[in-house]
């Protein structure tokens, strides 16, 4: 007993912990880009991503807190573990996130308004391509399960009148929703690091995009990974890492492309200007003599 408090003492301690951490990343490049009145070098296509994504992380913890409907739904699919994983620093990290990716993204359109002095960028044809995409899965979803609903109520015993049909058609639309929008996220998030480090490789440098906010990033993924873990080992049932599949792939997806940008900015690119021939340092002349 007084190791199962404990373990869920400190469980509580890493959540908090990397809600920190991740929050916090956030505001490096914000503040970046303040100070230098610009927003060259950080891509436009990367900050709408991360936008709609947290977006819709924000709408999937808060189905696991607040929704009575897919808490039961949740604890039918998995009996063993029957307390979704979701905590509410998720919940609070995504809505936090979320505003404050409103005003980075802010800084594209309104950049007479910030002051900014930097070139207009487009949005990508990709990034357009991902965003409808995702808006199309969540409308298929719901007609796949208008349409097929029916195949899934074998399993209940009882005879149903007409309008428990219709409960348990909304219920599972509900339900199946709830996924669909946090796999969107994990797709986002799998998707909006991908402009970012073409644009890096593209100018050869990663002046401009804030490796503090990287940094943040990967000690919170690392510890919200340790946090999921500790919360299914307390369980003794590892099905709630694939419950919260959201979680577990957001971890391991922001460490692996936050040690591509953080090899980009200490190896590939240490120190190198922009527009500067590889192999230059700073104390090189312009020109050949």
């Amino acid at each position: 007993m007084l190791n199962d408090t404990w373990t869920q003492s400190l469980s509580q301690i890493l959540g908090w912990a990397y809600f920190v951490l991740w929050s916090l990343s956030f505001y490096p490049q914000l503040l970046h880009n303040h100070r230098r009145r610009s927003t060259e070098g950080f891509s436009v296509d990367f900050a709408l991503l991360n936008l709609l994504g947290l977006t819709a992380y924000t709408v999937f913890n808060a189905c696991f807190l607040f929704s009575p409907v897919v808490r039961t739904q949740y604890a039918q699919r998995y009996p063993q573990s029957p307390e979704p994983t979701v905590q509410w620093n998720d919940f609070i990290y995504a809505l936090h996130g979320s505003l404050i990716c409103c005003w980075i993204g802010s800084h594209f359109p309104c950049a007479r308004f910030w002051n900014f002095k930097s070139k207009p960028q487009r949005v990508g044809v990709s990034t357009l391509v991902a965003i409808w995409g995702c808006v199309g899965v969540v409308s298929l979803a719901v007609l796949w399960a208008l349409v097929s609903a029916s195949w899934e109520w074998i399993d209940v015993v009882r005879e149903r009148t007409p309008t428990d049909e219709i409960t348990t058609l909304l219920t599972e639309i509900y339900h199946m929703e709830v996924y669909v929008v946090g796999m969107i996220k994990v797709f986002l998030t799998a998707v909006k690091y991908t402009p970012q480090v073409v644009m890096n490789y593209w100018r050869q440098s990663t002046a401009g995009f804030s490796i503090g906010a990287i940094l943040l990033d990967l000690a919170g993924a690392a510890l919200s990974l340790m946090q999921l873990v500790l919360d299914s080992s307390l369980q003794a049932d590892w099905s709630g890492t694939v419950g919260n599949g959201a979680k577990l792939l957001l971890g391991n997806i922001t460490v692996l492309f936050d040690l591509i940008f953080i090899f980009q900015h200490f190896g590939l690119y240490r120190e190198r200007p922009v527009g500067k021939k590889p192999g230059l340092s700073e104390h090189d002349p312009l020109l050949d003599r």
